[in-house]
């Protein structure tokens, strides 16, 4: 499990290999008796570990997002799920190792209602016979079964050029799955009484948005054995899959944020991203103001001084900048020094180790005042305050 990791309160792991990966196992108990005689006992039970390769209970998943049936602006976004199981996704071994990385089993697949596919729930014990000519479904009933026959599988069918849109390649699986470590000491009681390790799977195409209308986009979580290491015979022109969890989000595109965009408004002849605009200014005396803003990804050559109206440096109104052509002051940099500001204190590791450090400089400021106004270094001080507690200096 290659790791990096901030400190105790996030830690993120490419992989997180299980202990015991599928099979069947034997595990034997011997107890060994001295009194009254001696006598051994030997108890050998076998157990299975198995991944469920048609259905994932709601109790497994921490979190997805966007939310299921969410309308929004999600342009660019791609949805993920968080599993409380941080074994899950590697507890199935498929594949060989990619490039020293285990390939997960499982994939995020999204699905647009333009890109026409079925959707049915079928019963596990008609899985087998759910069969169609033209139809590509490569289930076979596990050796290990973790369904009842009763069970309601859901499957969906797209087409062949679909398949071939939303599936993701095998070498990208590793990187589209990873497991995660997050401190849940200070949240709910629980939540925090869990172990804070996760996985994460991605998927690996952007939710498109309507312009017109909400674009509706179906999410779901797929095993890729049977398929990534299968080639589709050249007489289907359908793919039938398992999902084993899904949800529905309805995305809609409320401005243009798309890469070509977004770079043509950091372009310093277009768009007023980057424009210096007037903005109203409330200083902290009182007055109202205006002062200039612009974009903070567009450089400004102006000159910055250091104590204006007596502000330190570390403060917001400190980092304020001047423009000496028309006599304004230039938020920009403050704004995004306090913006900084706010975001670092937000984490409570980070705002804790802030507040010691200015209890140090505060208590360290104290001791050098302290050291000037008795005139008499600590150290004697302190052997001073020794010898009248013994009585020496009477």
């Amino acid at each position: 499990m290659n790791m990096t990791s901030h400190e105790k309160d996030f830690k993120l792991a490419d992989h997180y290999r299980p202990i015991l990966s599928e099979g069947s196992y034997k595990v034997t108990g011997t107890q060994k008796l001295t009194m009254p005689v001696n006598e051994t006992f030997t108890v050998t039970t076998d157990f299975h570990v198995s991944a469920n390769i048609t259905h994932l209970a709601a109790a497994d998943i921490f979190s997805v997002y966007p939310a299921p049936e969410q309308q929004g602006d999600f342009t660019g976004t791609l949805p993920f799920m968080v599993l409380n199981n941080p074994e899950y996704p590697w507890l199935k071994c498929w594949t060989n190792d990619i490039n020293g990385l285990p390939v997960p089993w499982l994939a995020l697949v999204v699905v647009t209602a333009a890109e026409k596919h079925d959707e049915a729930e079928v019963k596990y014990s008609t899985l087998v016979q759910y069969t169609e000519d033209g139809v590509f479904f490569p289930f076979t009933r596990p050796v290990i079964e973790s369904c009842k026959d009763d069970d309601m599988i859901r499957v969906f069918t797209i087409t062949k050029d679909t398949y071939h849109a939303i599936m993701p390649e095998k070498a990208d699986l590793a990187w589209l799955t990873h497991a995660k470590f997050v401190n849940l000491a200070a949240s709910e009681d629980e939540l925090a009484e869990q172990d804070g390790w996760f996985s994460t799977i991605i998927a690996n195409r952007f939710l498109p948005s309507g312009k017109e209308e909400a674009k509706k986009c179906s999410v779901h979580l797929i095993a890729v054995d049977g398929y990534l290491d299968t080639a589709i015979p050249a007489d289907c022109d359908r793919v039938r899959m398992i999902s084993l969890y899904h949800w529905d989000v309805y995305s809609e595109q409320v401005e243009d944020r798309s890469f070509v965009s977004l770079i043509d408004g950091l372009n310093q002849n277009k768009g007023e991203i980057n424009e210096k605009a007037l903005k109203p200014h409330y200083l902290r005396s009182g007055e109202k103001s205006y002062s200039f803003y612009h974009s903070p990804l567009l450089p400004f050559h102006s000159q910055r001084y250091d104590n204006i109206n007596g502000e330190e440096k570390y403060t917001a109104d400190g980092r304020l900048i001047f423009d000496g052509e028309t006599g304004l002051f230039d938020i920009s940099y403050a704004a995004a020094f306090n913006l900084g500001k706010l975001m670092t204190l937000s984490r409570r590791s980070e705002a804790e180790k802030i507040s010691t450090w200015r209890k140090n400089q505060a208590m360290n400021e104290h001791l050098t005042k302290l050291d000037s106004f008795i005139g008499i270094a600590t150290v004697d001080l302190e052997e001073l305050c020794k010898n009248l507690t013994e009585g020496q200096l009477l």
